[in-house]
């Protein structure tokens, strides 16, 4: 059997004539761009496309970690009050040392003043800051007002001592009435702070 004179051969057939224009050197840059500007525009095409679907994908992501940082946002806030109750024990524990310290060192001046003391003495008023300790006191007799200025001097508690008012008195069985002003020492974390 014989085949057919068509198969085997390529052949193209084209039905409308072939015009000059399209075999000159203007036409083949015409067509040439043609098909450049096609294929062009099929690349363009397909780009904006991936560009399109690479947004979708940075959109996504994007949605995701706003809600991851609304989710941490919630948790940071969900520790907010117990941040501010540890700030607030903290304060409370500094004053807490601060006023025993203060406590420590004001039941150590009036057992000093206690120890150095004559019977002699006693106190009408005692008046107590960090810094310094106020006194009005009557004396029964001037040796014993002598004995405690002289154990308030030698006091190393003390650093300067003031007598503001020195009186005779027959009030209480007193034979003076006198008010002094002792000046205490400073700690030595309390100089270190103030310097």
């Amino acid at each position: 059997m014989r085949l057919p004179a068509f198969f085997g051969h390529k052949r193209s057939i084209n039905l409308l004539p072939r015009d000059a224009f399209e075999s000159s050197t203007l036409g083949v840059i015409l067509e040439w761009s043609l098909v450049f500007g096609k294929w062009a525009v099929i690349v363009t095409q397909l780009v904006v496309m991936g560009a399109f679907l690479y947004r979708f994908t940075l959109d996504r992501n994007l949605t995701d970690l706003r809600k991851s940082i609304a989710k941490n946002v919630a948790i940071v806030k969900s520790y907010e009050q117990v941040e501010r109750d540890y700030v607030l024990a903290q304060k409370q524990v500094a004053r807490a040392k601060t006023a025993l310290a203060a406590q420590e060192k004001m039941s150590k001046t009036l057992s000093n003043l206690s120890q150095i003391t004559p019977g002699e003495i006693w106190y009408d008023r005692i008046s107590l800051t960090p810094e310094s300790l106020s006194l009005n006191a009557f004396a029964a007799t001037l040796p014993g007002f002598g004995k405690f200025l002289t154990a308030a001097q030698r006091s190393p508690e003390y650093e300067g001592i003031r007598l503001t008012k020195l009186e005779s008195s027959s009030a209480k069985g007193a034979q003076i009435q006198f008010e002094v002003s002792l000046d205490l020492l400073a700690d030595k974390a309390t100089q270190g702070a103030k310097k």
